[in-house]
């Protein structure tokens, strides 16, 4: 199984949100469009919520599962998940990504 981890920090003033705001609002955005719709997908979360020993400068973070690296290819392709991540681009400053097999 593949984990894909996925972490932005967000800006403030786009659309007229806080980075909080944007954050809560694509929580709410991705599980929509993306949760149950996407066959590559075996599980999602999607969270602005971070504990306070977090050493990384974020507001949004991304953890799916896949069953393989070509589900996680097929994941990253889909259409649905392309329209998520061109919304998501509006308001993120900086991307982290990481992937890893158990």
């Amino acid at each position: 199984m593949v984990h894909h981890v996925v972490w932005w920090t967000l800006q403030d003033g786009v659309n007229g949100k806080s980075a909080k705001e944007a954050g809560d609002f694509l929580v709410k955005l991705g599980m929509e469009k993306m949760a149950g719709k996407i066959d590559a997908l075996l599980s999602l979360e999607i969270t602005t919520d971070f504990a306070k020993t977090t050493t990384q400068d974020v507001q949004l973070l991304l953890h799916s599962t896949h069953k393989d690296e070509h589900a996680l290819a097929e994941y990253a392709g889909h259409p649905i998940h392309v329209e998520f991540g061109t919304e998501l681009k509006k308001y993120a400053t900086s991307r982290q990504a990481i992937d890893f097999i158990v």
